[in-house]
């Protein structure tokens, strides 16, 4: 089961046409016979005003035993987001927040989960983030992001969150940053450096994938501290972006692998780093 508003990448629909599609789909739901759902998706940008619609949907999906959950909120960068949007959005997240702990309570059998960058800070309202559930049981995790410092915190909280994680992707795909007021203040030169080490990372990670792997220091930085501390893990796939402009460009990547291979340092002997070309 996939849901999906609209496609992304073509029509940006008005907010009567999005209520007007949820509220179709709430309406579906609640028709739905079915015992088990294996997979269901949710792909909704910029989701302000439809809190509880997200929440209904995901608790829903919970309730049938969904192994494979996908929540894209993201706003594609395709999409001209203007300064009065920018502002009331900003305004909006100080009077009305996702119920957070409530929905991550959802998440917690959830075998395959895909999150964006929009979860990754707002999970950082709850009141105690590093303790917001019990442990989940996510084995595959995929975070859809641009790895900005104002989602590490956000990364960090899932890594406690995961006890049987075995793979973990950064899916870099181009989206627009969420706007959030009073996030803390995170320096990315420094954050993973001091970052404490969580012993499923130490343990149970095996495998990590970068999909349109730029070379940027926030990605090499999150990398880093992964390698150093992932004491079973097996292998480390790095994807070269794609549409690649310039010669630069390519070089950045290469040096970016280049550096993940050779001067990281090592807590799994049987590490096998690669990069594959777009």
């Amino acid at each position: 089961m996939k849901l999906t508003v609209f496609d992304k990448q073509i029509v940006e629909p008005s907010k009567f046409e999005r209520s007007l599609f949820v509220s179709v789909m709430g309406q579906w739901i609640s028709r739905f016979a079915g015992t088990i759902i294996e997979s269901f998706e949710i792909h909704l940008s910029n989701p302000v005003g439809f809190e509880e619609d997200i929440i209904s949907l995901v608790e829903f999906a919970a309730s049938k035993q969904v192994k494979n959950l996908n929540l894209d909120f993201s706003i594609p960068a395709s999409r001209e987001v203007g300064v009065p949007e920018r502002l009331y959005a900003c305004l909006y997240y100080k009077v009305n927040r996702l119920d957070t702990s409530r929905l991550v309570f959802n998440l917690l059998f959830v075998r395959t989960l895909t999150i964006c960058s929009f979860l990754l800070q707002m999970i950082q309202d709850c009141d105690d983030p590093m303790d917001v559930s019990g442990p989940m049981k996510t084995r595959h995790l995929v975070m859809i992001t641009n790895l900005h410092a104002n989602d590490f915190m956000g990364i960090r909280i899932f890594l406690n969150s995961c006890p049987e994680l075995e793979s973990l992707t950064f899916d870099m795909v181009t989206i627009r940053r969420v706007v959030r007021p009073s996030l803390p203040l995170v320096d990315p030169e420094t954050h993973w450096l001091n970052n404490k080490t969580y012993e499923w990372v130490e343990k149970t990670l095996k495998v990590v994938k970068v999909k349109n792997f730029c070379g940027g220091s926030n990605e090499l930085q999150v990398l880093s501290y992964l390698i150093r501390t992932g004491c079973v893990m097996e292998r480390v796939d790095l994807y070269e972006a794609q549409g690649l402009l310039n010669h630069d460009q390519k070089k950045l990547v290469l040096a970016g692998a280049e550096e993940v291979q050779w001067k990281f340092k090592r807590a799994s002997r049987h590490l096998q780093i690669t990069l594959y070309n777009a």
